[in-house]
């Protein structure tokens, strides 16, 4: 078979062996151990799954990251039944999940706008209900870090050779995963059990602190991964032989598609 028709095959099933894997560690993360009697809301929890939903996007990105979050999370339910079904906050809490890994796959692959849009929209729902007016102060995490996203992103981009500020980055892009998460989350359930704004004023100190432990969980993971994966790529004996042949090949391209045309142009004219 020639290298040409064998090289997408192979290709594919690299994905897919990636694909799978993110799937079976997002199963497996299920059965972790969640955050409970923290928040300060009686009979709440935080699932350790929402770290793997943003970890899914950052390594997959923002759709297959989703699809992965949610294939795994789906077939713990499968084998697990109640484990989302039990209620309905339960059944949204699969959609929260694939919502972290879609803005956390976004901000990684740079489309920062959209992940902005999705997470102001968030913010704007919050403050559409009256809860959210009368705790206008409890998503006050979500806009720092947005707006340190914001300024100190651009920067971060820009110094992207550095592992420090890969590091910074990745931990931005979590974070900002989690708390869509947890805006989401919030939302539905105001609306779900009808709570008071009280009951969110009493963790508006808390859960700054909870999501930060799981960016970072998520980040460190994404780090470990990336840098591996980085160093490999950096260490390959035909990584520069790559890179030059791709450089031939787009200067090839361009000197037969646009020189080209040009010199034909200009001695059609004359």
């Amino acid at each position: 078979m020639p290298p040409h028709t064998a090289s997408p095959r192979i290709k594919m099933n690299i994905r897919f062996s990636y694909l799978l894997f993110g799937v079976i560690l997002t199963y497996f993360s299920s059965y972790l151990p969640d955050l409970s009697g923290v928040v300060g809301i009686e009979g709440t929890r935080i699932s350790s799954l929402v770290a793997f939903g943003s970890l899914n996007g950052m390594l997959f990105g923002p759709f297959w990251g989703a699809i992965v979050s949610g294939t795994g999370m789906f077939l713990h339910e499968l084998n697990t039944p109640g484990y989302i079904s039990k209620n309905a906050f339960s059944m949204l809490s699969l959609f929260f999940i694939m919502l972290c890994s879609v803005v956390s796959g976004l901000i990684v692959q740079r489309q920062h706008r959209m992940a902005a849009l999705i997470y102001g929209f968030l913010l704007f729902l919050w403050y559409s209900t009256d809860v959210g007016r009368e705790a206008y102060y409890y998503p006050w995490f979500h806009i720092i870090t947005l707006i340190a996203f914001l300024v100190v992103g651009k920067y971060v981009v820009e110094s992207i050779h550095s592992k420090t500020f890969i590091f910074i980055y990745l931990f931005f892009a979590a974070l900002l995963g989690v708390l869509s998460d947890h805006i989401a989350g919030s939302i539905a359930y105001s609306y779900i059990y009808d709570l008071p704004a009280s009951a969110f004023s009493s963790v508006v100190l808390l859960y700054p602190m909870e999501r930060a432990i799981l960016a970072l969980s998520a980040t460190l993971i994404a780090f470990f991964i990336l840098a591996i994966y980085r160093d490999l790529i950096l260490s390959s004996d035909n990584f520069k032989e790559d890179v030059d042949r791709l450089k031939s090949q787009e200067l090839e391209e361009y000197l037969n598609r646009d020189v080209m045309q040009i010199i034909e142009n200009e001695g059609y004219e004359r």
